[in-house]
């Protein structure tokens, strides 16, 4: 139902010649342009990707290409709240943990920030996109790096099948570190209340379309000894999507005296 309300939308805002090329642009994507001859990294939010961009790229619509080529500068403000506030807070030498990594961005940037006497780790759900941060890393010439195939607390929205999810760690188990990163659709919640580490520095992604409503989140960070601040939405490229998901970044600074 769900796609046909869609082929609806389609039509309705540009006929039967947008559903034909939104049809093709869908069999380009998936049926053509997986088999072409890998091309140079895609870079988003600065950072060298696992995603590639392919030759004949160029030669077909827009329309047609994945989300990341939709910016012809890189998607610079991809994960832009989470990058600005490891740019800001991770200092050379810190241990940083990623709970969520996506394709990497993020792990990179904090392993760039933090340096060859600093370490990385990396908790990611999805067996997919474990792999896809081990390359991102690797394009970035990255070392100081672990990547664990793991959920932390609860696996809510984790990428693929249920036989690719990695093996579940209690968010009492979490590493110490100067610096953590949640970025875990909806799983933040569950870790917040049970961690029993206390980093410098808190960042938190809410997912309120998962039952992690910004202002819960900053409850619980605040009862936990951190002052809260907002750094605005996720994804500034999509504020409507954000919005309408309550998908914020939210900053925590360790109070001294807690």
């Amino acid at each position: 139902m769900a796609v046909l309300e869609k082929v609806r939308q389609i039509f309705g805002e540009g006929g039967t010649r947008a559903v034909l090329s939104r049809g093709i642009g869908v069999g380009y994507r998936r049926g053509v342009r997986p088999f072409l001859p890998e091309g140079p990294p895609a870079r988003l939010g600065g950072v060298l990707t696992c995603y590639d961009v392919k030759t004949a790229d160029r030669f077909v619509p827009t329309s047609w290409l994945p989300w990341w080529m939709s910016d012809p500068s890189g998607c610079p403000s991809y994960e832009a709240a989470l990058v600005s506030g490891l740019n800001a807070h991770v200092r050379p030498g810190d241990r940083v943990v990623v709970v969520g990594g996506g394709i990497g961005v993020t792990v990179v940037v904090a392993a760039l920030r933090t340096g060859p006497t600093g370490h990385v780790e990396c908790f990611e759900g999805s067996s997919e996109n474990c792999g896809f941060v081990q390359r991102t890393a690797s394009l970035n010439a990255i070392e100081n790096l672990t990547v664990h195939h793991a959920v932390v607390g609860r696996n809510i929205a984790v990428y693929g099948s249920a036989s690719e999810v990695g093996t579940v760690v209690p968010p009492q188990e979490l590493p110490a570190c100067d610096v953590l990163e949640l970025d875990c659709e909806g799983a933040e919640v569950q870790i917040l209340r049970e961690m029993t580490i206390r980093p410098r520095v808190l960042l938190v992604e809410t997912h309120g379309v998962y039952g992690a409503p910004a202002p819960l989140v900053a409850g619980l960070m605040e009862a936990v000894g951190y002052t809260v601040s907002d750094r605005g939405w996720a994804e500034p490229r999509l504020p409507d999507t954000c919005a309408r998901h309550d998908i914020r970044v939210l900053q925590g600074l360790l109070d001294p005296r807690a």
